[in-house]
């Protein structure tokens, strides 16, 4: 798994320069960062960081690839995964376009930006978050421009008990990572758009 730590101006800067005013998941306030007059200070910041490098032609920069590649799906995904623990305040969003999985992680001053490989390593991402951070909740939902436009919710509560009110969607109701694939699997089947 590869992963990119930022500062949050970092990434509303990065999102910014995608055409992205918000991240859906994520609070929007934490994006109002780009303005325009803010442009050369978080140019700077980046470049300073190695995230951003001035090219061959004056007033044009090379982004780091890999970096952008990654938020480029969070940028315009299909899905949304959201992993939130109730007792520990804490969130983990997965973002979904095609076979393209975008993790990110927000603490009060960093984001942590990973590409993910499979639904199995997400499945197992979600589960160390969660583990011992119960009660909480897993949601899966369909992204329609900056937000979303269906879902599929599973909660876990203290003692690790598994509920869903789609029927179908959970095979048990203990926490297993065997329960959280199929959930996810059957959420993301029912709600990802038709491909054509």
């Amino acid at each position: 798994m590869k992963a990119h730590t930022l500062d949050i101006e970092e990434l509303a800067a990065l999102c910014g320069f995608l055409n992205a005013k918000k991240l859906v998941g994520l609070d929007e306030a934490i994006f109002r960062v780009f303005t325009e007059e803010n442009i050369p200070r978080l140019v700077a910041k980046l470049n300073e960081h190695g995230l951003l490098t001035p090219a061959e032609r004056p007033g044009t920069y090379h982004f780091q690839e890999d970096l952008m590649q990654s938020l480029a799906v969070a940028v315009a995904p299909e899905l949304a995964v959201l992993a939130r623990s109730e007792a520990q305040a804490k969130s983990i969003v997965f973002y979904l376009a095609g076979d393209e999985i975008t993790e990110i992680v927000l603490t009060a001053d960093r984001a942590v930006v990973a590409q993910i490989p499979s639904v199995e390593e997400m499945v197992a991402e979600v589960m160390t978050f969660l583990q011992g951070a119960w009660p909480g909740e897993i949601a899966v939902a369909r992204v329609k421009g900056e937000a979303f436009d269906a879902g599929r919710r599973a909660q876990v509560d203290a003692q690790g008990t598994l509920t869903t009110k789609t029927p179908g969607l959970l095979p048990g109701d203990t926490w297993s990572a065997e329960n959280v694939t199929t959930f996810l699997r059957g959420a993301m089947a029912e709600l990802r758009p038709p491909r054509g």
